[in-house]
């Protein structure tokens, strides 16, 4: 059952939102690169068990307290479940775009603000375990993840009859926020324009956190997602009693600089 856990994260987490940004920087740079793009992770349906607006996985707000408002004291985290803050690294710097799903986020550089083009998303879903197995994380990080990406590539490239090239950098896993976790970075290149993916698997307890940079900068992209994952902050509610089964929904509650998605 885990390795069928895996495979359908390994997928999920190669092909979300990938194309989307990648496509668009080579566009950007090497004008009409691509016929027909796939749709991108913001116009994504919002999954049945997508974390709530105000209070998913924390319980109800307690009375007079706003977790939209500044400087307002977040609702109690409930037992077995989490809260992720995600403010911006700089904000005169980034600015963050609407999706169509609470449990995703997508943040851009501002014009001018960055060397080049550069986008950083977040996606929040179940993780299969509490603890993944060193050595099935290692397999995860050295062969599946780097093999879903190219399988998931190679079904972007009929879809849009091109000619991607992806290219394995690096692949390993670390101990990201306290939690196990994969680092991987691949190299995309469409019509001799070079698009570098730098990803973050973060196995949070019982979600599973998943930022992607994107950017034809390969130092721009490396940088931008070690800040966004410094200033990330994580917080676990108290542990289940002995006996007790997983909350339903274990998507976080998901918060920005000063408001909750």
């Amino acid at each position: 059952m885990k390795k069928v856990a895996f495979a359908t994260l390994l997928w999920a987490a190669a092909f979300t939102p990938i194309f989307a940004g990648s496509v668009a920087l080579a566009q950007t740079a090497g004008g009409d690169a691509t016929k027909t793009a796939p749709p991108s992770a913001s116009s994504a349906k919002p999954a049945p068990d997508a974390a709530s607006p105000t209070t998913p996985g924390a319980g109800p707000s307690t009375p007079g307290t706003n977790p939209a408002a500044p400087g307002a004291n977040p609702a109690p985290i409930r037992p077995g479940a989490t809260r992720v803050t995600t403010p911006l690294p700089d904000p005169d710097k980034w600015e963050s775009q609407k999706t169509a799903t609470t449990a995703q986020r997508l943040f851009k550089c501002k014009p001018l603000a960055c060397s080049d083009a550069e986008t950083v998303t977040m996606v929040f879903s179940r993780s299969p375990t509490r603890h993944p197995d060193p050595q099935a994380l290692d397999k995860l990080a050295k062969i599946d993840l780097p093999k879903s990406i190219r399988a998931a590539d190679a079904a972007h490239e009929i879809l849009t009859d091109g000619a991607d090239k992806v290219d394995t950098l690096t692949s390993k896993t670390t101990t990201l926020k306290t939690y196990p976790a994969v680092l991987n970075e691949s190299k995309f290149t469409r019509a001799n324009v070079p698009i570098y993916l730098d990803t973050a698997l973060i196995f949070a307890g019982p979600v599973l956190i998943r930022i992607q940079s994107v950017s034809k900068n390969r130092d721009l992209a490396q940088k931008s997602l070690n800040a966004f994952v410094d200033v990330m902050k994580i917080e676990e509610g108290p542990p289940l009693p002995p006996g007790a089964s997983e909350p339903a929904n274990p998507l976080p509650a998901i918060s920005g600089k000063e408001e909750q998605l």
